[in-house]
């Protein structure tokens, strides 16, 4: 497994987690207090750096990341598991499921997937657009109250 280096920890992951809450919970028509979601992303990450750092076959890691969002989402934000529970899953299967597969095939015809792994900072670069992508669908969800199921 990739081990990251500490600016994608703080510049990928951190915001990344944020977002990806973020984008799920507004879908589910949840408006978490932001500096606690901002607590979360930041365990999060940390959890995330961790699992990713453990011997385990390919895509247990995703489940075990997936729980621990569940579980920090709930207890750092407070929202109880029936708000938790789908907003970080429709965060995830949107983040995870509809923009990686459509940008980074994009991305790695520019740039090789070799030369963004080896340079954290060009690995941080790369994200900005994707992480671009989500605060707009935030804001979008947030502008026109849209939501994909109506929890609250």
């Amino acid at each position: 497994m990739d081990v990251m280096p500490w600016q994608a920890v703080i510049f990928i992951s951190i915001p990344e987690a944020f977002l990806v809450n973020l984008m799920g919970l507004s879908l589910v028509g949840v408006r978490p207090d932001l500096k606690r979601l901002g607590a979360a992303a930041a365990v999060q990450a940390l959890a995330s750096f961790g699992v990713r750092a453990l011997p385990m076959v390919y895509g247990i890691h995703i489940l075990v990341q997936l729980i621990t969002t569940i579980v920090i989402i709930r207890l750092a934000v407070g929202l109880p598991w029936r708000l938790a529970i789908p907003g970080s899953l429709l965060g995830l299967v949107i983040f995870a499921g509809v923009l990686d597969p459509l940008y980074i095939p994009f991305v790695v015809r520019v740039i090789p997937l070799e030369r963004i792994l080896a340079n954290p900072w060009v690995r941080v670069a790369v994200s900005v657009p994707q992480q671009l992508v989500m605060l707009l669908v935030i804001l979008a969800c947030r502008r026109y109250d849209f939501k994909v199921i109506s929890m609250t």
